[in-house]
């Protein structure tokens, strides 16, 4: 009978099967079939692709070195063994007496083939590849499985002695293929070339690493261990690198020809084509595995309820086995089809920030909005960043719901028709709220857009801001500009709630109204009644369809999202450009070059202005430059000056006419001084290289060695974000030493010298332009602006431009004059080229040798402890301040209770009642239809509308506690949370001391206001409501799996206490990426703010490569953590994923073990939650680390707002009496005051001023004019002595109160946001005539009037510097005070306005008490005295001419320094 059995057996396996019947147990595969599948499919594949991997592989250079020879010679022994193995195996096939199949022969021949080539692969892959070869672990991984099969099936059908040596050859053989997986596996990094030895691990390790992301392992070793920096991540391989984004994006974006609106979309899937399209099969494979569930549930609960015997039992393992696959399939695929999406966004974000930049670079002046920029860059980044995570879900989550809504029909047969109905409804009510998404995202970003702008302009300019008294002003319209746009921002919040409603209504109401459809049918037609097995396979199929489909909804919500801020994006990279400059035979609006040009420069007929409707601003421009000359610019205010530079450096268009420039080595100074946070001495370099013996020379020709020994860290001291830590003097030689520095052939400078004292001037124009000056001696041609005309008669040639933008001559001084224009107009004196320098200049290189060293051993000291108020990072730029390396790796509980706190408690409570409430209404239905198919098994359809009445009450109540959940949350508690962050920020950053703008980059704290705020608005409510409520739903599906089955709860504490130590493992790292990567992008969008701020200074210089290659450097430093927060939160998911595998298998022993004891009911409901729970403890990760990573925007503001030194003290709380400061008397009393311990900048000075008295203050830059101005405004801190003004000490005042009680017109004038009245009179005190009145004064009418009176926005009125100056002092005169501070007001007018406008202020401040900074002298010679500073001593005070009549006096020193010329020029006259 056996024998007959094994002939029958013989001839079963000669079949294809696949099951082989009753042989071996009856749970087994044909011979056949196992030849066929798995030994001929896999040996045919690998050997068609083989030819052309080894193609490939063969152009590719060798990887390792020759020293990796004895891992090589393992591997080919060990492919040499299984060859040996297969060959012997074919041979004894091929005896008669061997029992073989048609195709045995065959697949052990092909098999033999196959190990050969793969071979020859492994020798090429371990040689060209870094990393183990994929396709060769692959292969041996998956056919050592195939081995493992076919080993027992030769094992049970062996009847022979051959057949037993063949089963003997092939348990060798799979040993041997299981020591080539081991083998193959193995990292070769220390046999890589010197040169691939610095790739990431990612790039280095196997596939099995990389499936699991062990390669993670060290990262969480040392977060959990030690605090980690940047610096101690893994660096970014090529691929996620800045520059190759950068490369990539930028030449396929310049390539497109026909611009669509969604160019840039389609051109970045182009670019991304095969990142996206390796997504696909991971993310296929895991909606076919999600679809097995439902039948593993049915077979599971059909199984429950069969008796007990040998065959179910064999079908129980099998069902195990299926359960083993199919869960840790789902972990895999989850892992790769997430990492490799997330893979692609990094890709994306690199290359859209690298164009971005790249094209603020290009942009013309009059389109830079540095808001737009920076939102492009924060918050349209962070929502492509969101969107593009669901780009796979879209047509994957669509795919599911088909296939769902198939099985359902299956099921329930015309029923299914129903949850189809419902869900169309849900798509469509969601696709009506989509329409309009995208435009009102828009409406909200334009809002952000316009606070950002307005933060901005604050920010560069708090100085102005805090002298003029507007804080309560500008915390007033910020903050309203924040209440406006979280009212517009409602109108997006109601479609958020709108989509979450539509979302889970499939969900709640599918299921209900399947249920009474196919009920009341089959009570009607007599069918069969919902049992056990088909609820609960039906609803796991309503789980596989709700998920997917509210999945779906949301996805396209969040797609669209990104998909608009694409759009936005595209839009700014469309924008015009400024052009490159033209050849001369291309002319454009641009200048040409023309390298062979005679003149320098040559203007031709030029127009120049933005808008070609509109008058011109420079007209009928004909120009020419010599070289080598030093040519003058000159003109009253407003005229079009510094337009003209513009013009000549193409930033202002050429309407009509011709610019040629005869080179490209350009260096530009503009009047407003440009600078990036950094040292001084970075500052001076720029992008140039350094050259210590030029860099000593140009900083003695600017003046600035007596600086370097004055400042605390010489010239490493830091100047802030736009230089706030410099003096306006400073700051302007600063610059200009930077031009210098360059060595260009034309160096072009607008009002550079204006600020400065006259012995200073004077050291500068003779060092630099003098007979021996640094300019001279290098032949350059230089090109200056001025409004001063002293220094005419020292130039080559002159240029001068009319009141009305037109050039009204042009020559040597001597022709013009004698010409009777507007050069004769002054009587200025010939040109005295005689300089002696200062004593103090005869040991230059002395000095500029030592500061250096000087400079180095204060860093050191600082180091070691002994001073580090005067230095900031420039790198991470305030890194989270508060946290220290504990708080950063296991975070701070108390953020979540300040965010609580924050939208209020009740609000909060409603929020958790109402969403426990939801999922008690989603979760417990699950009972409730077991209880009800129990109840049918006894009546049959009975009690209808009793069963599905609680049923469907319960999904009504569910969907209305989901409203009230969002409404709260969504509508109430985030907009009130948002004004209040707001608010906060505000008030800490308003009420700072000056020295945190010194120490902080003004991208830092901007970033608090954009990104972080924006997160706070956005990401963060969302992923709040998510993760609780999925939190909870969770919890639910434990004690619904713990009910459904006793003995799978016994494994909760086991669960539970696995996903405490993994996430006490995961967090201590993850916190610290998350911090990271929020710091990491604060210089990146600082490096942003700085170049949009002085691009027109980057362009001139042509520094915006090496720009770029910053941005690079940054951007790459910010990507390294943002790609591994994503890695390791892939990580998470993929262990989770297995815990949840464990649990499910868990399970399905316990079926196959306690069949007969376990009720078929509970079965179903705890298989059916597992399912659930599997996909919710995934979503709740990723909410939870979405959440994580948000609340740290929240932890920042906390720890900014409470850590943050207010600059306002205990005791500044006496009220001044009403009208105060009535008289005006101010008294300086053994005043003391220093920015930090380390730099005094006051020293015992000793001042009275009486009611009504006009006080000049002078003294060579930096001697500490502007610091004493300061101190009376309380910016700078007093270290001894007093302030008094009316007898009132001022430090016992509020600081604000002072602001606001003295006028103010500060050196570098401040413009809010808004309307000319609004700047006129910020603080809303006066009528319309007087604001009027007063712009009358300062000759600004007519320009306002022009351009749409007091409502129109102060940016339309194009003032120049000097126009602003006069608007400041204008609001001077329109507040009420008795005190006028003028800090060297008039600095940029040219002299003849000056002179009108030193006239009014005599006359309407008459009665006031004036202190006024002056750099040129004669402005105060009428004043009442003069105090005299130097190095923050005051050295003389008196009359002026008290002060000429005493000898050696330093007044007269600086009096006969700026009026030798003149008298000179009298001497002429009277002879």
């Amino acid at each position: 009978m056996e024998h007959s059995s094994h002939g029958a057996c013989i001839r079963i396996d000669d079949t294809f099967g696949p099951h082989a019947g009753p042989c071996r147990g009856g749970f087994d595969f044909t011979l056949l079939f196992e030849e066929v599948i798995l030994t001929l499919l896999p040996a045919g594949i690998i050997l068609l692709a083989l030819p052309f991997r080894l193609w490939y592989l063969a152009q590719r250079v060798k990887k390792v070195q020759g020293n990796s020879r004895s891992l090589t010679a393992i591997k080919l022994l060990s492919w040499a063994a299984l060859g040996a193995l297969q060959l012997a195996a074919l041979i004894l096939w091929a005896t008669p007496s061997a029992a073989r199949t048609q195709t045995t022969l065959t697949a052990a021949a092909l098999a033999l083939v196959a190990t050969l080539g793969l071979a020859l692969l492994s020798y090429a892959e371990h040689t060209r590849i870094v990393r183990p070869s994929s396709i060769v672990n692959t292969f041996l991984f998956a056919t050592l499985l195939f081995d493992i099969v076919h080993v027992r099936t030769l094992w049970l059908r062996a009847a022979t002695h051959v057949e037993d040596i063949i089963s003997y050859l092939a348990t060798a053989a799979a040993a041997v293929r299981a020591a080539l997986v081991v083998l193959e596996a193995l990292e070769k990094r220390r046999s890589l070339r010197p040169e691939y030895q610095a790739y990431p691990p990612e790039a280095t390790t196997s596939i099995y690493n990389r499936t699991f992301f062990w390669w993670l392992n060290p990262l969480f070793l040392q977060g959990f261990r030690r605090e980690i920096d940047v610096d101690d991540l893994f660096v970014l391989d090529k691929h996620l690198k800045a520059s190759y984004g950068y490369q990539r994006f930028y030449t396929t974006w310049t390539s497109i020809v026909n611009k669509s609106p969604y160019s840039l979309l389609g051109a970045s899937y182009g670019i991304l084509k095969w990142p996206v399209l390796q997504t696909i099969p991971p993310r296929a494979c895991l909606t076919a595995l999600s679809f097995c569930q439902p039948f593993l549930i049915n077979h599971a609960i059909a199984l429950s309820e069969q008796p007990v015997n040998d065959d179910t039992t064999q079908r129980g393992y099998g069902l195990v086995g299926a359960y083993i696959f199919v869960y840790v399939g789902i972990a895999i695929t989850m892992g790769q089809y997430q990492h490799r999406t997330y893979r692609t966004i990094a890709m994306l974000r690199a290359g859209l920030i690298s164009i971005i930049y790249r094209k603020t670079g290009s942009l013309s002046l009059k389109d830079i909005d540095p808001a737009a920029s920076m939102t492009l860059m924060s918050a349209d980044i962070e929502r492509i960043v969101q969107g593009f995570q669901t780009m796979h879900e879209i047509w994957g989550n669509a795919i599911e719901v088909g296939v769902a809504i198939y099985l359902l029909e299956r099921q329930l047969g015309v029923a299914c028709v129903v949850p189809v109905a419902v869900s169309i409804t849900s798509l469509l009510g969601s696709i009506f709220a989509m329409n309009f998404i995208m435009s009102r995202q828009a409406m909200w970003l334009e809002a952000i857009e316009k606070r950002i702008s307005a933060t901005s302009a604050m920010l560069s300019s708090m100085k102005g801001v805090k002298m003029c008294g507007l804080k309560d002003t500008l915390l007033t319209n910020l903050q309203q500009l924040r209440v406006d746009e979280m009212r517009i921002s409602k109108k997006f919040r109601r479609l958020l709630i709108w989509n979450m409603i539509f979302a889970y209504l499939t969900q709640v109401f599918a299921p209900v109204l399947t249920f009474t459809v196919f009920s009341v049918r089959a009570r009607d037609t007599g069918d069969t009644t919902l049992d056990t097995a088909r609820v609960f396979t039906a609803l796991s199929l309503f789980a596989l369809l709700s998920e997917p489909l509210a999945s779906l909804v949301m996805a396209l919500a969040a797609y669209l999202g990104a998909v608009g801020s694409i759009v936005r994006i595209q839009q700014f990279l469309e924008s015009k450009e400024k052009t490159e400059t033209p050849k001369p035979e291309d002319f454009g609006e641009k200048p040409m070059i023309d390298n062979s040009a005679a003149e320098a420069v040559v203007v031709q007929g030029g127009n120049f202005g933005w808008d070609s409707e509109k008058e011109p601003l420079l007209k009928d421009v004909n120009l020419s430059i010599p070289w080598r000359k030093f040519t003058m610019i000159v003109g009253p205010v407003g005229c079009g000056k510094s337009t003209l530079l513009q013009s000549l450096l193409g930033e202002v268009p050429a309407l009509s006419g011709s610019v040629c420039l005869g080179t490209t080595s350009i260096a530009y100074c503009s009047q407003d001084p440009w600078h990036m946070n950094g040292t001084i001495r970075e500052a001076i370099i720029g992008c140039e290289e350094p050259d210590e013996l030029w860099y000593a020379h140009v900083v003695h020709a600017c003046s600035l060695r007596r600086d370097f020994r004055e400042l605390p860290l010489g010239d490493s001291t830091r100047i802030g974000s736009g230089g706030v830590a410099l003096s306006g003097g400073q700051s302007q030689r600063i610059a200009l030493a930077r031009a210098v520095y360059a060595r260009r052939k034309i160096v072009i400078l607008d009002d550079v010298l204006g600020g400065l004292d006259n012995t200073t001037e004077n050291h500068v124009f003779h060092n630099l332009l003098g007979d021996k000056g640094l300019l001279r001696e290098m032949n350059s041609t230089v090109l200056i602006v001025s409004s001063s005309v002293k220094r005419l008669p020292y130039t080559d040639h002159i240029v001068c431009i009319s009141a009305n933008g037109e050039i009204d001559s042009q020559g040597t001084f001597a022709e013009l004059n004698s010409a009777g224009g507007y050069v004769s107009s002054f009587c200025l004196p010939q040109a005295n080229w005689v300089y002696v320098p200062e004593s103090d200049d005869q040991t230059m290189q002395l000095d500029l040798l030592k500061t250096p060293e000087k400079a180095v051993t204060i860093i050191q000291q600082v180091k070691e402890g002994e001073s580090t108020e005067s230095l900031a990072s420039s790198d991470t730029a305030c890194p989270v301040e508060g946290e220290d390396g504990m708080s950063r790796r296991t975070g701070d509980v108390q953020v979540y209770f300040y965010y609580i706190k924050t939208v209020g408690w009740w609000a909060t409570l409603l929020f958790v009642l109402s969403i426990t409430a939801f999922v008690f209404c989603m979760s417990f239905p699950t009972i409730w239809v077991q209880w009800w198919a129990a109840y049918n098994e006894d009546n049959p359809n009975g009690e209808l509308g009793y069963w599905i009445g609680i049923y469907a009450m319960l999904g009504g109540v569910a969907l209305v506690c989901l409203f009230i959940s969002c409404w709260s949350l969504i509508m109430t508690m985030v907009p009130l949370s948002g004004e209040k962050f707001h608010l906060e920020l505000l008030k800490t950053v308003l009420s700072a001391p000056m020295s945190f703008f010194v120490k902080t980059d003004s991208g830092v704290t901007l970033n608090r206001f954009s990104q972080d705020l924006q997160l706070i608005d956005m990401e963060l409510p969302v992923a709040a409501l998510n993760t609780f409520a999925t939190f909870i739903l969770c919890l639910a599906q434990m004690a619904l799996i713990g009910y459904g089955s006793v003995y799978a709860a016994i494994s909760f504490p086991i669960v539970l206490i696995s996903l405490y130590l993994i996430q006490k493992v995961y967090l201590r790292t993850s916190r610290q990426l998350r911090l990271m990567d929020l710091e990491t992008k604060a210089p990146l969008y600082s490096l942003f703010e700085e170049s949009l701020s002085g691009i027109a200074t980057i362009r001139a210089f042509g520094w915006q490569d090496k720009l770029n290659d910053r941005n690079h450097q940054l951007l790459d430093r910010s990507q390294r953590p943002f790609y591994l927060l994503f890695a390791v939160q892939r990580w998470l998911t993929m262990v989770l994923d297995l815990v949840v595998a464990a649990i499910a298998v868990l399970l399905m022993v316990l079926v196959v073990q306690l069949r007969g004891t376990m009720a078929a009911g509970g079965v179903g409901l705890a298989l059916l939650n597992v399912i659930q729970f599997s996909q919710n403890i995934k979503l709740l990760v990723t909410f939870w680390t979405t959440l994580e990573t948000h609340i740290g925007s929240v932890a920042r503001i906390k720890s900014f707002t409470q850590t943050s030194v207010p600059e306002d003290q205990p005791e500044e709380t006496q009220q001044p009496p009403p009208g105060w400061p009535s008289a005006g008397a101010i008294e300086f009393d053994n005043l003391s005051a220093a920015y930090n311990r380390d730099n005094m900048v006051l020293k015992q000075v000793n001042l009275s001023i009486k009611a009504g008295e006009k006080i000049g203050v002078c003294g060579r830059t930096g001697s500490g004019k502007t610091s004493l101005i300061m101190t009376l405004f309380r910016l700078v801190d007093m270290k001894g002595g007093a302030i008094r003004v009316d007898g009132i000490d001022v430090s016992q005042l509020p600081r604000q109160e002072v602001r606001s009680k003295i006028v103010a017109v500060p050196q570098h004038p401040f413009l809010l946001k808004g309307s000319v009245r609004l700047n006129a009179d910020p603080m809303g005190q006066v009528g319309d005539d007087h604001i009027l009145s007063a712009l009358q004064s300062v000759q600004l009418l007519t320009t306002v009037e022009k351009n749409g009176g007091l409502d129109a926005d102060v940016d339309d009125l194009n003032l120049s510097i000097g126009q602003k100056q006069l608007f400041c002092l204008a609001r001077a005169m329109l507040r009420p005070s008795s005190i006028l501070i003028l800090d060297e007001a008039t600095s940029s007018i040219d002299a003849k306005t000056e002179e009108v406008m030193q006239r009014l202020i005599r006359r309407k401040f008459a009665n006031h008490t004036i202190i006024a900074v002056a750099h040129r002298i004669e402005t105060i010679m009428d004043f009442d005295k003069v105090a005299v500073l130097d190095a923050g001593r005051l050295v003389e005070f008196d009359n002026p001419y008290r002060l000429l009549e005493t000898t050696g006096s330093a007044f007269g020193k600086l009096y006969s320094a700026a009026l030798q010329e003149e008298e000179e020029d009298l001497d002429k006259k009277r002879r």
